[in-house]
């Protein structure tokens, strides 16, 4: 009897132990498929997070090319999207810090409502070119000769044109017209003033011998362009004697920047070329614009820190964004560059000139360094963009069948030597192609400055 009690109490007792165990075993599994769940929807909000991100970064690249294409004349701040883009859509804003800086936020949102906010802030360098053609150091020590002989001197083929042109070479009322040189030294513009006055001077003695008052030859060849400094009246419309700027009829007052000095007919007033090529060699003038535009201090320096921003990140680019041109080019079309994918193209240092002559043909878009000489010869030379002139570098013309364009702005940032700095006196109007003009673009210009656009910052904004 007491046996089989004993044997009913055990049996109770694991029965009840038993219970115990499966409860806590099915307590445990409870847990554990909660536990496998929260990780589920951990890596889940991970993952949907993640696209949201990239997504979000997506944007910031495509705020990024959107500056590219539409700097400058663009109205910001702007927004763009949302823009579907895998299973979300992003969004972009994009505002100006100034001082060519832009603060760009996107937001990403992927699958599951997941949302990311970033921040760049993107830095271009801070150039705005007051003049065509800008000498931040000792100057260009130009003469203006193409040392052609003869009584006086002819007309220059070649012009610097500070009226804004778009990339298509047509006049534009993007930004205002700048003067044809700028300089950062007093010097500097003293001796560009005193060239161009000499180069007055020198037309006008051409202009009064080689001319009659009916416009037919005298000592020599008649032009259009001549026949209109000289005039239709008994004495000459300028004289070259000693004079001053208050005097009508002194030579000083030529306007060369002047249409007519291009006429294509007598009477020359009335026949000039047509826009956008309706200039003289040296443009904009007469105006607020003038010939040598002198920097201040506070726009020196603010040129020299650009000037040093642009070297500086030309040298931290990866060797595949920079194209080099190692060797002289003497016959064949070579292309660097285009307008939707500008480049970084550069001239390797080295001894002697690059040479481009045999009839070769360059064309290109972007940042063009040249830390050595360029001599330019029986060639078309077309660029769009920023020219850096650096160190002993040096863009001259030495064939007077150079042609091509320019379209942007062209830095000199010479070292200490009086050697003359972009010499295109030697060009002439002839045969197959127009003679090379250098004409401002802020388009160009901004365009090309892309190129060198630095991250300044990046973060991501949580909460936001």
């Amino acid at each position: 009897m007491k046996s089989c009690q004993r044997r009913k109490s055990e049996a109770g007792v694991i029965f009840i132990t038993t219970l115990l165990l499966m409860t806590l075993l099915m307590a445990l599994s409870v847990s554990g498929l909660g536990l496998s769940r929260s990780d589920l929807l951990v890596s889940q909000n991970l993952l949907t997070g993640t696209q949201a991100l990239w997504t979000a970064r997506a944007g910031l690249e495509v705020g990024k090319n959107w500056l590219e294409e539409n700097l400058p004349g663009a109205v910001l701040p702007v927004s763009l999207g949302p823009t579907a883009f895998g299973d979300g859509d992003y969004s972009v804003t994009i505002e100006t810090l100034g001082a060519h800086s832009f603060r760009l936020t996107a937001v990403g949102r992927g699958p599951s409502e997941s949302r990311r906010v970033v921040e760049e802030t993107v830095r271009l360098p801070d150039f705005t070119p007051a003049g065509v053609i800008t000498s931040d150091r000792d100057g260009l020590h130009p003469d203006f000769d193409d040392n052609s002989g003869g009584v006086g001197r002819r007309i220059p083929d070649f012009s610097v044109d500070g009226r804004n042109h778009a990339p298509d070479g047509s006049l534009s009322p993007l930004c205002p017209a700048i003067a044809p040189f700028a300089a950062a030294q007093a010097a500097a513009q003293h001796d560009l003033t005193s060239a161009a006055d000499i180069l007055r001077r020198e037309i006008v003695t051409r202009a009064n011998s080689f001319c009659q008052a009916d416009g037919s030859d005298a000592a020599g060849p008649c032009t259009p362009g001549l026949f209109w400094v000289r005039g239709g009246g008994v004495l000459p419309r300028f004289h070259t004697g000693p004079c001053v700027m208050t005097d009508p009829t002194c030579f000083l007052t030529l306007d060369l920047s002047a249409a007519a000095l291009r006429a294509l007919a007598n009477p020359p007033a009335a026949h000039p070329p047509p826009a956008p090529d309706d200039r003289g060699p040296l443009g904009p003038g007469p105006g607020p614009a003038p010939l040598v535009r002198l920097l201040t201090a506070m726009e020196q320096s603010r040129l020299q820190t650009a000037v040093n921003d642009m070297l500086q990140r030309v040298a931290e680019l990866p060797e595949e964004m920079v194209l080099h041109i190692t060797t002289s080019l003497h016959a064949g079309r070579y292309e660097y560059g285009s307008m939707h994918e500008p480049a970084v193209v550069q001239i390797d240092d080295g001894v002697g000139a690059i040479e481009i002559d045999g009839g070769a043909t360059l064309d290109g878009v972007g940042v063009l360094i040249i830390p050595r000489p360029v001599h330019l010869g029986n060639a078309a030379f077309n660029w769009k963009g920023l020219i850096v002139v650096t160190g002993a570098g040096d863009l001259s013309a030495v064939d007077a069948a150079l042609c091509g364009q320019v379209f942007g702005a062209v830095l000199a940032h010479d070292d200490a030597a009086l050697d003359r700095k972009l010499d295109f006196d030697k060009v002439q109007r002839g045969g197959g192609c127009a003679p090379l003009t250098i004409n401002y673009s802020c388009e160009m210009v901004t365009r090309a400055l892309t190129t060198l656009m630095r991250t300044v910052s990046w973060v991501e904004k949580y909460g936001a």
